[in-house]
């Protein structure tokens, strides 16, 4: 029987997956311990055809030290630990699970967003520490004058534009990938990114991790911005030069930040973002539900399937 080994994930269990490939005639392996380096990935996995991986590296060695594996599948979208061009080169399938936790991440995006805008982090921080009034906050601008920017135009971003459209924010955009008829199909206006970093209030990432977007806000581009802008981060750590946003919120040239994701996870405990009023703080949870999770577990299982029939995937990359 074929064989679809998992590397590593954060899961109770794996019955989900387990279904979906023994009904199809394929046992499925759990590693354990999980894989967390290369050499780790080479030694155990050598019996797979396919294998699922959370954060275990599949770097062009692993996959050359394992001929047998057809495919890789990754429980999420980000495929940052996944050699891709190296796949593509030998011939191995690699697939995401593209439509996993649209709505969760979007939804939560939304929500730190409007908390900082109406200062509720900060009020409850002074409340807590036996202050009160809302005069430290003024001015307190209306939503329908506030720009929202959001840095990717994809599917998340997409469903963020939808959202907030209810709370009358005006909205602009900067995607250099991105189709023209996405935004003007949404009512989004389309700008490079200088002038977004100087016209929003609230920046909202959601672009890939690449060598290009490495780091995209710095001292350099928050210098751009407009004072008091709020920034939202529910994409990809490393998209923040995290000192650079501590110095800026410190100098009160951001107004707060809404964090889902870091550089380094978990945050460290000597970050000085734990510390800071005007911050929300998650533990890279805006993906999670119920639904989403389950619907990740079942997708990615599928992917493998397809992998080991030859099949491709509705998320193959390569």
């Amino acid at each position: 029987m074929p064989t679809v080994l998992i590397t590593d994930h954060v899961f109770p269990s794996v019955t989900l997956e387990r279904k979906v490939l023994e009904d199809a005639g394929i046992t499925l392996q759990e590693v354990k311990p999980a894989c967390k380096t290369e050499d780790e990935v080479i030694q155990r996995c050598s019996s797979a055809d396919a294998l699922i991986v959370q954060w275990a590296p599949i770097t062009r060695r692993v996959l050359e030290a394992l001929p047998g594996v057809r495919g890789v599948v990754r429980y999420g979208i980000g495929v940052d630990n996944i050699d891709v061009k190296a796949a593509k080169e030998i011939g191995r399938m690699v697939s995401n699970v593209p439509n996993y936790c649209q709505e969760e991440v979007s939804d939560h995006t939304i929500a730190m967003m409007i908390s900082l805008a109406r200062r509720i982090p900060q009020d409850h921080n002074q409340i807590a520490h036996g202050g009160w009034g809302v005069g430290p906050f003024l001015p307190l601008p209306a939503f329908s004058d506030l720009t929202l920017g959001l840095i990717g135009f994809g599917s998340i971003a997409k469903k963020v534009s939808e959202k907030a459209k209810a709370f009358r924010f005006k909205q602009v955009a900067y995607d250099p990938v991105a189709k023209a008829e996405a935004f003007r199909e949404r009512g989004v206006e389309r700008v490079e990114l200088a002038e977004l970093l100087g016209r929003a209030d609230i920046i909202s990432l959601h672009c890939p991790l690449l060598p290009a977007t490495h780091h995209i806000i710095n001292s350099s581009s928050i210098a751009q911005m407009k004072p008091g802008v709020i920034l939202i981060n529910t994409a990809r750590g490393p998209l923040i030069d995290e000192p650079d946003l501590v110095q800026a919120l410190r100098e009160r040239r951001l107004l707060g930040a809404g964090l889902d994701v870091f550089e380094k996870e978990p945050l460290p405990v000597d970050s000085a973002l734990r510390s800071m009023p005007n911050v929300i703080l998650t533990s890279h949870a805006a993906s999670v539900s119920i639904r989403a999770v389950e619907q990740l577990q079942i997708k990615a299982a599928e992917a493998a399937r397809d992998i080991v029939f030859g099949k491709r995937p509705e998320g193959a990359l390569v």
